[in-house]
């Protein structure tokens, strides 16, 4: 029997029922309704069922010190999940580093200038901690959205599509991530994030950004951007670091702005590391309400009386969970 699963990650629930041989090898349904030739009643005989049904919630949650590094090795009681105000108790608590699925999205547009090499020469430090297990795609944009690549584990590839980017035309940065947020469903891996790389303006997209922040809270990914500050600002790249901070809050990213003075390839490895690394909570629900919508699970957070690595305290991000709920559900 094939079991539909709706599910974001990947959870296996094997049950194996014993059936008494005795009560449950057949069931009676309802009252006789024809005779055989030898006018003898027939019973309607159905085979057993067994019906089952189990929901079990997974959350990612990204735990990040004063520094945005993120901590490691923290025990299950240090999280507390609520949900419509009630405490929920947590089932298990993993620490993983897992492989990614990343859909880097290139601003080339003329606002940039000479910032769209320092972002290339950033993608490519990036690429350099991938795994073999990790995959990319890649999407540019200025005046229109361009799919410089699918989704492939060959970094190499990506780095060659990038040598030709230059800086040109106007900016369409919400249809970019809009695109990229549709095409983050045919990643492979369960972790999947947007990173962004650019001024931030935008003059030039089709999609208003309330459409664009409805689509992203669907789509199970992160946005991560990394905010190029220019020098020279005109008005659709004055507020560009305020709409990267909305769309990436919005998906339970993050935006790092970069001004000049710090090290972007420091900052790449940085959240290189963040989508990396995780802390999933399990739980089951006390009460599943199976409208189709958005749910908010926030999160709190307990630091040990006696931190590891030295650390004086710690700050959960919430952004990080504001992001559909993934319900596993086995129906049988």
């Amino acid at each position: 029997m094939a079991y539909p699963i709706s599910r974001a990650f990947v959870c296996s629930l094997l049950l194996l029922p014993i059936l008494d041989a005795g009560g449950w090898s057949q069931s009676i349904g309802p009252a006789p309704d024809r005779l055989d030739h030898n006018n003898i009643a027939v019973a309607h005989i159905r085979p057993p069922v067994l019906s089952v049904s189990s929901n079990l919630v997974l959350i990612d949650v990204s735990v990040l010190d004063q520094d945005g590094r993120p901590v490691r090795g923290l025990p299950a009681l240090a999280f507390h999940l609520f949900e419509r105000g009630a405490e929920q108790h947590i089932l298990s608590v993993s620490e993983t580093e897992v492989p990614v699925s990343v859909i880097i999205v290139l601003d080339e547009s003329g606002s940039m200038g000479k910032s769209v090499t320092q972002c290339v020469q950033a993608v490519n430090h990036f690429l350099k901690g991938s795994t073999d297990s990790d995959e990319f795609a890649l999407i540019s944009f200025s005046d229109r959205v361009v799919l410089e690549s699918d989704f492939t584990t060959d970094a190499g590839a990506i780095q060659a599509r990038l040598m030709g980017a230059a800086s040109h035309g106007r900016t369409a940065l919400l249809d970019a991530v809009e695109r990229a947020a549709s095409l983050v469903r045919r990643a492979h891996n369960q972790r999947r994030v947007i990173l962004v790389l650019s001024d931030g303006g935008d003059n030039r997209s089709r999609y208003r950004e309330a459409e664009v922040r409805r689509v992203l809270l669907e789509t199970p990914a992160q946005v991560y951007a990394v905010s190029i500050a220019q020098f020279f600002q005109d008005e659709s790249t004055a507020f560009g670091p305020d709409l990267l901070d909305r769309l990436c809050y919005v998906s339970g990213g993050r935006n790092v702005d970069i001004d000049g003075r710090v090290d972007l390839d420091r900052e790449m490895t940085r959240v290189n590391d963040e989508i990396r690394a995780e802390y999933v909570l399990a739980y089951s629900p006390q009460r599943v309400v199976r409208d189709g919508k958005f749910q908010k699970v926030p999160p709190r957070f307990s630091a040990p009386r006696a931190p590891t690595r030295g650390q004086t305290g710690f700050h959960v991000l919430e952004t990080r969970l504001l992001r559909p709920i993934r319900v596993t559900t086995l129906h049988s």
